[in-house]
């Protein structure tokens, strides 16, 4: 009787296991999103871009979205920061703020 009862435990421990792991990913996904001012141009967009691309060894930027509302654009320029450290990001936002159109910049908590 006890032999089943542990089977069911091993079994369900293992599901749990692989349903957590599945989602792992999206736990340590961690991105800098560039806010830009309402008249930054698409070319101050891309600029920044491919001029802060190479800033921090551990961001790479991500594609622009190609969304033309309003709202998608201003903050369409994302580099990720999974593996980046505190040097890192501050290289990135040193080079971010010294581009045309830039508002700000913020590293959103994606655990919620």
């Amino acid at each position: 009787m006890r032999a089943p009862r542990v089977l069911v435990g091993v079994v369900t421990a293992a599901a749990l296991l692989a349903v957590a792991g599945c989602n792992s990913s999206s736990l340590t996904k961690q991105e800098l999103v560039v806010y830009f001012n309402d008249n930054a141009t698409e070319a101050q967009h891309v600029a920044a871009l491919h001029a802060c691309a190479h800033a921090a060894p551990a961001a790479s930027p991500e594609p622009i979205t190609t969304s033309k509302l309003p709202a998608d654009q201003v903050g369409n320029v994302r580099f990720r920061v999974d593996h980046a450290n505190d040097k890192d990001i501050a290289l990135l936002t040193e080079c971010l703020t010294k581009q045309p159109g830039v508002k700000g910049f913020d590293v959103p908590d994606l655990t919620d």
